[in-house]
């Protein structure tokens, strides 16, 4: 019987030898043919690409084998396209930030089947200087993304040899801008398009940039002064919502009498804890509306909250980590913001920014911001199309307030025949305690891809999402500093489709998201 069975064993073990034998060139055949099928992308070079040679990436770190390529258009444009082995026949463009100049996220998606691409827009790096090349500046505004979009399309249908069946974009900031021209200039590229705090209105972001430096240079506010702003905004208006989580929901209800800035001005003889009759006045510079003579807001002024959750400190006094980690020069944001301001109007010989007057002379940036800027909100073809906007925009954003993200919408409303139908295509979401495209104290973690892809292909309009607060770390404070904001604190709460609003039901963990529901006035 022993024997019997050992030879059984040993004719299994024959077996799957000649088997394994027989398959392996065919292992090895499918493999060098996927390899060498990533390659051979190099062929679609001709007069207006140049290829390079597709680089096959083993799977690691989670994220799955793909073929990766790189590219350029038209001399200047570099493009990026990840294809992974198991194709969902969808495609997800990444916009970038800044000033562009570098690629961006090529390998989040690829999980979940998704071909992925990106454009650094035609330059490198984030110094300015390009913008006074007039076709750099132009693939800046809006040619590159359309042209990286054009080829990687041609990429990955040429890859898999099936069409794409859903084209979908991504990006925050200048991204969120770049997103909103997509849908608007070339309106038949995407599907479903994630616009995330888009920088409108750049005749008015520059000058209020200017306004508000100068304020800074004239009286700074210094880290421990956020830190007093922040706390402060706290007190008064953390509770408006009857919830003590650090978070202003609605920073609009934290008006002037609420959050009374004269409050914490120093009294003879204090140093601490306080601010300088100067600093009171900067502060006041950042909540202010920047108006003109006849009362028009030229740009709003930055919302109350989360004043020591980074934004401010970055922009306003510098964050060296951060800085480097975007390769930028050292400084507050703000100063580099203004070096490209000069950067975009050297054509002006009359240009002194010393001296430029923000109401007055704002009207020297028109004709360089009329190709670049978000000028409409018919969105109309967009929609024509098929196509499907979902934007989010923190309500702590310091450099692109919110108000612009809120008219914005109500531009699109008046342009499709009011909000019942503009809510077919296009939604907005407000993120309360969100810095600039992330961060802060508020739920700002969230995955907006579901929701797009549900709208696009289920026709299944989102009317919340859910929004996580990671575990926010404020790197301004000490971990024994009482002033400190609780940075143990993990929740999740519903983000509404404006202009609903989060409200907690009055039971259940109050940490807990299912507990809150979206409400309107």
């Amino acid at each position: 019987m022993q024997k019997r069975v050992l030879n059984k064993t040993h004719r299994s073990v024959s077996w799957l030898f000649v088997l394994t034998t027989l398959l392996l060139p065919v292992f090895v055949q499918a493999e060098s043919d996927t390899v060498r099928e990533c390659h051979n992308l190099y062929r679609l070079t001709d007069l207006s690409h140049a290829v390079e040679p597709g680089v096959w990436v083993e799977a690691a770190d989670g994220v799955p084998a793909h073929c990766r390529l790189r590219g350029v258009v038209n001399r200047a444009i570099r493009v990026e396209v990840t294809l992974p082995e198991s194709w969902n026949r969808r495609m997800m463009f990444s916009t970038v930030g800044g000033n562009a100049g570098m690629f961006g996220d090529t390998r989040s998606l690829l999980s979940k089947g998704f071909a992925m691409a990106t454009t650094d827009t035609g330059h490198e790096g984030q110094d300015s200087g390009f913008m006074r090349q007039p076709e750099a500046l132009i693939d800046y505004a809006y040619r590159g993304v359309h042209l990286a979009t054009v080829f990687a399309k041609q990429v990955i249908t040429s890859y898999y040899g099936n069409d794409i069946n859903h084209a979908y974009l991504q990006g925050c900031s200048n991204g969120g801008r770049a997103a909103l021209m997509e849908a608007l200039r070339f309106p038949q590229d995407y599907d479903g398009i994630i616009a995330g705090a888009p920088a409108f209105r750049l005749q008015e972001f520059f000058p209020w940039t200017l306004n508000v430096q100068r304020a800074q240079l004239a009286n700074p506010l210094t880290l421990e002064s956020l830190k007093i702003l922040g706390a402060a905004s706290r007190e008064s208006c953390d509770l408006l919502d009857g919830v003590e989580d650090g978070v202003i929901n609605d920073p609009r209800q934290c008006t002037a009498d609420v959050f009374e800035l004269t409050k914490l001005e120093c009294r003879a003889g204090q140093a601490d804890g306080c601010l300088t009759a100067g600093q009171i006045e900067t502060a006041r510079t950042m909540y202010t509306d920047l108006v003109d003579a006849d009362g028009t807001v030229i740009s709003p002024g930055v919302m109350p909250g989360a004043e020591d959750a980074t934004d401010w400190a970055i922009w306003l006094v510098g964050e060296r980590n951060y800085n480097a980690a975007l390769g930028l020069a050292e400084g507050p944001l703000n100063g580099l913001v203004l070096k490209t301001f000069a950067d975009l109007l050297y054509r002006d010989v009359t240009l002194d920014i010393d001296v430029f007057d923000p109401l007055a002379d704002r009207g020297k940036f028109d004709d360089v911001a009329a190709f670049i800027d978000i000028d409409s909100a018919d969105l109309n073809e967009f929609r024509a199309q098929g196509g499907k906007l979902l934007m989010y925009q923190g309500w702590n954003d310091y450099p692109l307030r919110p108000q612009r993200a809120i008219d914005y919408l109500a531009e699109a409303e008046a342009a499709s025949g009011g909000s019942k139908a503009t809510s077919d295509f296009f939604r907005l979401f407000m993120v309360p305690g969100m810095n600039h495209c992330g961060g802060g104290p508020g739920p700002w973690l969230a995955d907006y891809v579901e929701p797009i892809v549900s709208w696009v292909e289920k026709d299944l309009a989102p009317e919340r999402i859910v929004g996580t607060q990671p575990g926010f770390v404020n790197p301004l404070y000490t971990a024994d500093d009482e002033s400190s904001v609780d940075g143990a604190r993990i929740f999740t709460r519903p983000l509404c489709s404006f202009p609903q609003y989060a409200k907690y039901s009055e039971q259940g963990n109050v940490n807990d998201g299912d507990n809150w529901r979206c409400v309107s006035d």
